[in-house]
């Protein structure tokens, strides 16, 4: 039996067609940086840089290739969706230079529940990359129990007025817009008590902060007494908690991943492959050989559960737990490759570019060994996801929970 991918003559050509493209528009020296909260090399100009090629990918309508033309997406079949991510894998890009990091996830939510109008305004700058979007849900005390937020969003007249903080969101840089939650009416009943709204980020009243994490740099947004039109509520103003699902639950997995490739287990077996211990390399001793097989078999794993999820979602499949089976997965895999990867090597995958002589991949294995530690929060927590696998195992999914999503 045949597992190789095979490609026809159509999709070979549209593969030249992207190679060719990529060679003559990514800049040399657009590379995904080691440290992401290390401000010293993630500067406003890298930043700037990532940004103008992200507008070149939408503006062939590649950013996010699945969506109509109408709006700015490329209208792209799965086919050449599979081949755009795969050749887009071959680059070390910045995520904020793709749609794979939060910076796209208004556009589902606005396609299922904007107005027309609201479709015509939003999705095109979204999706031609004009506009760097943040998702704003987290609160100091509503993370994993979302509906506990206590942002809200009043209502005079034709603007609502809001009050609050976001906490654990965005990036370094200054975003456009801000996709977020709060309550429209305090007293009504749990989940019909909130709005969704994309709050533009230079409004009066709207400050972003900044938090130093272990591997990361967030931000905190502050909202006071921040006037927003009523333009920019998405849906109805309780449905804030159903219009959330059309993103949720792409951010809990459902989106899936054509292209799930893990560089760190790429290169740790190339290390173990070519570094040699007692006159043999590391990947014939028996003990290492067994790290190895386990780090393999997870990343496979992940990698046809992220397949399966992108297949439902092109073909317009209800999700049940698959979603969160995936996002789970995976939060558990991240840690125990940075434990693997210290156990096969040693205290050497601890050693940052500061020692060059003895950093692995200058340094990055490092880095990875404290990014690890946060693999399992961001997007839903481990436990969030068991119990969201456990309802939709244990019950069916009922109206309440959103209508379908792109």
């Amino acid at each position: 039996m045949d597992f190789e991918v095979t490609y026809t003559r159509e999709q070979e050509m549209f593969r030249d067609e992207v190679r060719g493209w990529l060679k003559a528009n990514v800049p040399a020296d657009l590379k995904a940086n080691v440290d992401e909260s290390d401000l010293t090399v993630n500067t406003e100009a890298h930043f700037r840089q990532a940004l103008a090629f992200r507008k070149k990918l939408g503006e062939m309508g590649w950013l996010v290739p699945h969506f109509p033309t109408e709006y700015g997406g490329g209208g792209l079949q799965v086919d050449k969706c599979i081949v755009l991510a795969e050749e887009l894998a071959e680059y070390d890009l910045p995520g904020v230079a793709l749609s794979d990091n939060g910076t796209s996830l208004a556009a589902p939510a606005i396609m299922v529940w904007g107005s027309d109008e609201q479709k015509q305004r939003f999705l095109p700058p979204i999706l031609k990359g004009e506009v760097v979007t943040w998702q704003v849900f987290t609160e100091p005390n509503a993370g994993s129990d979302l509906a506990s937020m206590q942002t809200t969003a009043i209502r005079e007249g034709d603007e609502f007025v809001f009050n609050g903080s976001k906490h654990f969101v965005g990036f370094p840089h200054q975003p456009d817009f801000l996709y977020t939650l709060a309550l429209t009416d305090p007293n009504a009943p749990r989940h019909q008590n909130i709005g969704a709204f994309l709050v533009p980020a230079s409004a009066a009243g709207v400050t972003l902060g900044y938090m130093d994490l272990v591997g990361a740099s967030k931000r905190t947004v502050f909202f006071d007494n921040a006037r927003i039109s009523a333009t920019q509520l998405i849906g109805g103003v309780g449905d804030g908690w159903k219009v959330a699902q059309s993103t949720l639950e792409l951010e809990h997995g459902g989106s899936g991943a054509i292209v799930d490739r893990n560089q760190f287990l790429d290169k740790l077996l190339e290390y173990c492959r070519t570094t040699k211990h007692n006159g043999e390399p590391i990947s014939k001793d028996p003990e290492y050989r067994e790290h190895l097989l386990e780090a393999y078999i997870g990343y496979q794993t992940n990698r046809l559960m992220g397949l399966r999820n992108y297949w439902m979602r092109s073909a317009r499949k209800r999700f049940s737990y698959e979603g969160s089976q995936y996002s789970m997965n995976r939060k558990i895999y991240g840690p125990k490759l940075a434990e693997l990867m210290l156990k096969t090597v040693g205290p050497m995958a601890l050693v940052t570019t500061k020692e060059p002589k003895w950093a692995i991949d200058e340094g990055r294995w490092a880095q990875y060994q404290q990014d690890a530690i946060r693999i399992p929060h961001p997007g839903g927590t481990l436990e969030v996801q068991k119990l969201i696998i456990a309802r939709r195992l244990g019950v069916s999914r009922t109206r309440e929970e959103g209508k379908d999503y792109m």
